[in-house]
């Protein structure tokens, strides 16, 4: 798949930090199916009161993960790659930029450019993709997507973006797959509109 590219997008928790949420465990903990409907989108179908239980629980568990925070192998390797090849990226996370901002000193990693989900809408949609894409100056058909999550991908095939699976086993239909974080300076390399 050659598409010359010219700008990253990067989803934040488990591809710049390493995976710390248990999602089943989350879930089942909320009393929901695992099924396609995110807990974001699940959240506003519920009465006040079973809403406000849920999303106590999903904050306890983004403090947790917060405090647990570790940079991702590869993490910190990456972004010198983006910044000394002047390649524009910026992160597009589900998470809350209060807690985002913790981990980011936490792991002191840095990026100018965050799109969280106090925009009013997250992954799937593809609006925060486009966003992102805006706020780097990039055509959404030249951004490559870097995430480790479905909604990553489903986002980037809505927005019109390459997407890039990172998992070392990938079940998740995308374009390309990465097996490890430090594999992406040479993947973005070949795809780079240079």
């Amino acid at each position: 798949m050659k598409r010359a590219m010219e700008g990253v997008l990067l989803d934040f928790d488990g591809t710049l930090t390493k995976p710390a949420f248990d999602w089943p465990a989350m879930k089942e903990e909320m009393g929901l199916a695992d099924g396609e409907v995110s807990i974001l989108d699940h959240i506003p179908t519920l009465s006040p009161d079973r809403a406000r239980e849920i999303s106590d629980i999903l904050e306890k568990h983004e403090l947790k993960a917060a405090d647990m925070a570790e940079a991702n192998d590869g993490a910190h390797d990456l972004l010198a790659y983006l910044r000394t090849k002047r390649i524009p990226f910026g992160v597009v996370t589900n998470n809350a930029e209060r807690h985002v901002l913790k981990m980011v000193k936490k792991i002191n990693i840095s990026f100018e450019v965050l799109i969280t989900r106090d925009i009013g809408y997250w992954k799937p949609d593809p609006r925060p993709m486009l966003k992102g894409a805006e706020a780097i100056g990039v055509s959404p058909e030249k951004c490559v997507v870097i995430g480790d999550g479905k909604y990553d991908m489903m986002a980037a095939e809505a927005a019109g973006m390459l997407s890039v699976h990172l998992a070392e086993h990938s079940s998740i239909p995308s374009d390309l797959t990465l097996r490890t974080l430090r594999e992406a300076p040479a993947l973005i390399d070949q795809l780079l509109d240079k």
